[in-house]
């Protein structure tokens, strides 16, 4: 619906990074499907502080939906988001396509 991701940002656990074999099942699947990987900084939450408040606000609300899916549309298409456009109560797909329909 909304096109496929150019980046993928995560911490470096073992399960985003390369092994001793090589490349991590993840990151093979990042670079069959032309997706950049940017790894944040070691000892540095900030650098993932955007899905560390996701996870935060799905551990608050998530029992107040039967599905991850329902979750996924009350978060990104029903509820305001404080950081976008509050004002008019924009939410975060609409922000998506806003910012979307300038490139």
């Amino acid at each position: 619906r909304f096109g496929r991701i150019k980046q993928c940002i995560s911490d470096r656990g073992s399960q985003f990074m390369n092994n001793m074999e090589g490349y991590s099942e993840f990151q093979e699947f990042l670079k069959l499907n032309g997706i950049q990987h940017i790894k944040c900084k070691i000892k540095h939450p900030q650098s993932n502080g955007k899905i560390e408040k996701w996870f935060e606000c799905y551990d608050k609300h998530r029992k107040a939906f039967k599905t991850l899916g329902a979750f996924l549309h009350w978060y990104n298409e029903v509820r305001p988001h404080r950081s976008l456009r509050f004002e008019v109560l924009e939410t975060p797909a609409q922000a998506f396509e806003r910012k979307r329909r300038k490139e």
